[in-house]
């Protein structure tokens, strides 16, 4: 089962979610490590994210509000941070 779901609202996304995007160099996966509430944007219908690709490097994004992402999942649960442990 893949723990990719493609066309996700940018709404549901969270915290520690995975995302992918282009950023003009072809889709990457990158990790979520804020998400601000759109009240917080006086009155603006969108999100401002604060992403983090596999170099470490962090960025802010700005999305509309039910803009569709591609998110997975599996970072989040699978994380050796997770406060779960997991086996196998």
């Amino acid at each position: 089962m893949s723990n990719e779901f493609a066309d996700e609202s940018i709404d549901v996304v969270a915290p520690g979610d995975v995302i992918t995007m282009d950023r003009g160099s072809g889709p990457e996966s990158y990790k979520v490590v804020h998400k601000n509430d759109p009240d917080d944007n006086n009155a603006d219908d969108s999100f401002l994210v604060t992403l983090e690709g596999s170099d470490g490097e962090t960025f802010e994004h700005e999305f509309a509000s039910g803009e569709k992402v591609t998110r997975s999942l599996e970072s989040k649960w699978e994380s050796g941070q997770s406060p779960t442990p997991h086996t196998g």
